[in-house]
């Protein structure tokens, strides 16, 4: 009788031995993945610092090895780190142990793989944001021979970036969360990235009830040789500066209900101001001349130009001589589309371009500028150098 209760009891001890054999590989897996996550992040908050690459993946591997330090004893353990060209970096994990029946089952032993990777945010400005995130369009594309030159800078595509024909990006990095198209881009694209969230999200423009009231014209236009200042307010007919005109934007936020045409030999200036647009958006062709500086002080400090988000209408850029402007473009639902024969923006200090989509074309060069300090424009939360400690450091990728 003690003979087949021994015999019955030894499968059961056997049951029970392999299911905690099982949880404890389950927790040490559980803990080798997270050694890696924790590595990772550690190692790409180094390569945001722009810490050389010998000792950004020496310290990530030390990291992990610290983190199952007191599993040592049981298992043979082994981390690896690599770091791309884009400060993007990956921990790998290898860890050994014994096995049922003296390593049979399976044989050789339990192997435990794991792997994490982790991309530096932000160790660049972030200047030109595409938000659109579809998978099959571009929210960047440089077509011709269209150029982004933002040095020292982050320029992101939520979507695809694309270069055809000569098109070019150079930026201090460049990233996008599904493809890269094309060759022109200096350095090469980080693909794969994370998607930077709107970080301006919510920001409406406050003037919809002035904007609805009846108008009477349809149009202003300032023609021949006018020279006007149109103070801060609310414009509710759509403004044309034509010919040889001269508007001067007063000091504050101007709010446009039906937007701002620049043309012929026309010019358009202003300091401390903001452009917002309920409908319609800013247009300068021909000839005309732009010289803006965005607002020092209120609720759009750092902005120059910003587009309600129901507003769909695309700025246009297509004169040689918009040489200043300085501050945020902020077109939530619209786009940004630049074809001259040109540089754009290259006297202003710094420059943030947020939109649906940036295309250039043409021979146009979008030149970003991020010489922060003393241009006694701050820069908004959220871009810039002014990202805030929720977008600093690293993201592990999921």
């Amino acid at each position: 009788m003690a003979v087949i209760t021994g015999l019955a009891a030894m499968p059961l001890a056997m049951i029970v031995a392999i299911t905690v054999e099982m949880a404890a590989l389950t927790a040490e897996r559980g803990r080798m993945q997270s050694a890696v996550d924790a590595a990772a992040l550690a190692g790409a908050r180094q390569a945001s610092l722009s810490v050389a690459s010998a000792s950004v993946t020496n310290y990530a591997v030390s990291f992990a090895s610290q983190q199952v330090v007191d599993l040592a004893p049981r298992m043979r353990i082994s981390f690896t780190a690599t770091q791309s060209v884009n400060n993007t970096v990956q921990v790998n994990g290898t860890a050994n142990r014994d096995s049922f029946f003296g390593n049979l089952v399976p044989p050789g032993g339990f192997t435990i793989r794991v792997s994490a990777t982790a991309d530096a945010l932000n160790q660049q400005p972030l200047c030109v944001l595409g938000l659109r995130d579809r998978n099959k369009q571009s929210s960047i594309w440089v077509n011709g021979s269209g150029q982004i030159q933002a040095s020292n800078c982050l320029v992101h595509a939520n979507g695809t970036i694309r270069s055809t024909e000569l098109g070019r990006v150079t930026a201090g990095a460049i990233s996008a969360r599904v493809r890269a198209f094309g060759t022109g881009f200096s350095p090469s694209v980080n693909t794969g990235a994370m998607i930077i969230q709107n970080p301006f999200q919510g920001r409406q423009i406050i003037a919809k009830s002035e904007c609805q009231k009846e108008q009477g014209e349809d149009e202003v236009t300032y023609a021949g040789t006018s020279n006007v200042t149109l103070p801060a307010g609310v414009h509710t007919q759509r403004v044309s500066v034509a010919d040889q005109a001269k508007l001067t934007l007063g000091r504050g936020d101007h709010f446009f209900c039906d937007g701002l045409e620049i043309k012929d030999e026309g010019s358009l200036r202003g300091e401390d101001v903001a452009l917002l647009f309920e409908r319609g958006s800013l247009i300068a062709e021909d000839e005309a001349m732009l010289d803006l500086t965005g607002r020092t002080t209120g609720a759009w400090a750092g902005f120059l130009i910003a587009a309600d988000f129901s507003n769909q209408s695309d700025m246009v850029i297509s004169s040689p001589n918009v040489n200043k402007l300085l501050g945020a473009i902020y077109l939530s639902n619209a786009n940004l589309n630049i074809d001259t024969a040109g540089m754009v923006a290259e006297d202003s200090r710094w420059s943030v371009v947020i939109a649906q989509n940036v295309n250039l074309s043409g021979n146009s060069r979008l030149v970003i500028n991020s010489n922060y300090a003393g241009s006694g424009v701050p820069v908004p939360v959220g871009a810039g150098n002014n990202t805030g400690p929720q977008q600093s450091g690293a993201r592990l990728r999921q």
